[in-house]
């Protein structure tokens, strides 16, 4: 899809580590949310509101995807 709408592969990397990797924390029953629960020793719920990083990233990323700030397009080869 990225490729059909002229968008580089970075794009897509980007998109996923901002949306994906950063927002795992926030998810009580996987892996990373319940280490960091387990660390913290508080609920995901009590530390949700300070974990601004963490919710704020996606929502920036939507926002620059739909403006088409710093999204990088395929080169086209021509001179």
């Amino acid at each position: 899809a990225f490729k059909d709408k002229g968008l580089a592969p970075e794009n897509l990397s980007r998109t996923l580590e901002d949306t994906g990797t950063v927002t795992s924390v926030l998810i009580p029953y996987n892996t990373c949310g319940a280490y960091h629960s387990g660390v913290l020793g508080v609920g995901v719920a009590e530390y949700f509101v300070y974990a601004i990083f963490n919710w704020l990233s996606p929502i920036m990323t939507f926002i620059f995807a739909g403006f088409n700030i710093k999204i990088k397009k395929l080169a086209t080869g021509k001179a």
